[in-house]
């Protein structure tokens, strides 16, 4: 019986604005290992960080791990995810996120500086001398700032966009005239621009085909299921027995009238 592999633990720290911090928060982490990896975070060189607070950003965190070597990247998310994140061009328009707390992929630059960051026992401050991390109104003001996009900048986003989006138009064109091509046993797949032979309709072929959708549909119905339909089925019974008795009565009057009425 083979014994399962044990996962690493997480680690827990202090991340500090500055050395005079008296309320730091604790973070977690440990190796990124899935059965997977991806480009934007390799097998080896990613570390894996929880409850990052929100106030945290790239600087800053490049900062804290300064001690263990270079940081290449670092890419925050709400949830933990495997796959690869492109944030650049599959969305136009940016939807503003709330603040909260995030988990964070640290890609360092060798292997050996991944295996000093989970040796660490302290952090440094986020906070240096070029990178300082604003809180309160001078964040709201700088976000507000930044918030605020130039005609430049717009129209590159818009050309970049649109670039990535007709490169993915012509590859699905591709692809589906690809497939169109008659295959060596001679199937051919119909895509969703293909066009669909359908044949005629005649009011003859529709009578046939929407009485056997009801008929069908009579068949699917449950009947006396529910207490609801046996109470009414019930009801429709007793009327249809009175409105039988009531003509019968109308039957027996008749019939005395005509002096043809035999009982015995």
């Amino acid at each position: 019986m083979k014994t399962p592999k044990k996962t690493p633990d997480f680690k827990a720290l202090e991340l500090k604005l500055n050395e005079n911090t008296k309320s730091p928060h604790v973070i977690y982490f440990k190796e990124h290992s899935v059965r997977e990896h991806t480009n934007d975070k390799p097998s080896g060189r990613t570390l894996f960080i929880v409850n990052v607070p929100p106030y945290a950003d790239e600087k800053g965190l490049m900062n804290a791990f300064s001690a263990a070597g270079t940081v290449q990247s670092v890419i925050f998310s709400t949830k933990p995810n495997s796959t690869s994140t492109d944030t650049n061009l599959n969305t136009f328009i940016k939807q503003p996120q709330k603040p909260s707390f995030k988990v964070c992929y640290l890609v360092f630059k060798k292997v050996s500086e991944l295996d000093k960051a989970l040796k660490l026992t302290k952090l440094c401050p986020m906070n240096s001398n070029g990178h300082e991390i604003k809180l309160g109104m001078k964040k709201w003001i700088e976000e507000y700032n930044n918030s605020i996009e130039t005609h430049k900048a717009m129209k590159e986003r818009i050309e970049a966009f649109m670039k990535n989006h007709d490169k993915k138009s012509e590859e699905e064109e591709k692809q589906e005239k690809a497939l169109e091509q008659e295959d060596s046993e001679g199937w051919v797949t119909v895509t969703k621009k293909g066009k669909v032979q359908s044949f005629a309709r005649s009011e003859k072929v529709e009578n046939k085909i929407m009485a056997k959708e009801e008929k069908n549909k009579k068949r699917k119905e449950l009947k006396n299921f529910y207490t609801f339909q046996i109470r009414e089925s019930k009801m429709k019974h007793i009327v249809a027995l009175r409105q039988k008795f009531e003509e019968d009565k109308k039957k027996i009057a008749q019939i005395k009238q005509s002096r043809r009425f035999k009982p015995f």
